[in-house]
């Protein structure tokens, strides 16, 4: 009987060890996998980063091509000349179609910019290209018309700074 209660102290003792292996083992496995948590987090973030700027440069990219579009094509050329000096001189629809079309391209171009690139922007420059579109009188037309509601729906604070340009060259405040 003696023997039986030795072999029962010593399995305990073993049982008592190998959850204490356990446990530790358990501890190192987690410990392992936050560490690895916060390596994949770290490259997540990387990676997002990496995406924004890159879309941040596709915006660029599309607003220089839409440009580009412009001085390259006669018919484009155009029609943005006449468009931009009023959208009154437009009579055809297929030339007001291609005007409007052309400016909610570089439209979404600059929202796509603000939005991905808004916490890194230099404001002073963004504004000094945006206001390319609100020195001629068509560039304004269109905006109280329409590209105040494109822009609205995605930015407030790029709302306000467009109305800001719109009424500096247009002497009055635009329409709500």
């Amino acid at each position: 009987s003696n023997t039986t209660m030795e072999g029962f102290m010593d399995t305990e003792l073993v049982i008592g060890i190998a959850q204490i292996l356990t446990a530790i083992a358990t501890l190192i496995v987690a410990v392992f996998l936050a560490g690895q948590l916060i390596i994949q987090k770290g490259a997540l973030n990387r990676a997002h980063r990496d995406a924004e700027r890159e879309l941040a440069f596709s915006s660029r990219n599309t607003i220089n091509s839409l440009l580009l579009a412009r001085l390259t094509s006669d018919g484009l050329a155009s029609v943005t000349s006449r468009g931009f000096e009023s959208i009154d001189n437009l009579s055809e629809s297929q030339d007001l179609l291609r005007f409007t079309g052309y400016l909610r391209q570089v439209y979404h171009a600059f929202l796509m910019e603000w939005s991905l690139s808004r916490d890194s922007l230099d404001i002073g420059d963004f504004k000094e290209r945006m206001s390319r579109l609100f020195v001629p009188t068509g560039g304004r037309q269109f905006y109280s018309q329409t590209g105040r509601e494109i822009i609205k729906i995605r930015s407030e604070e790029l709302r306000e700074i467009c109305d800001e340009l719109y009424e500096l060259y247009e002497g009055n405040p635009v329409a709500a």
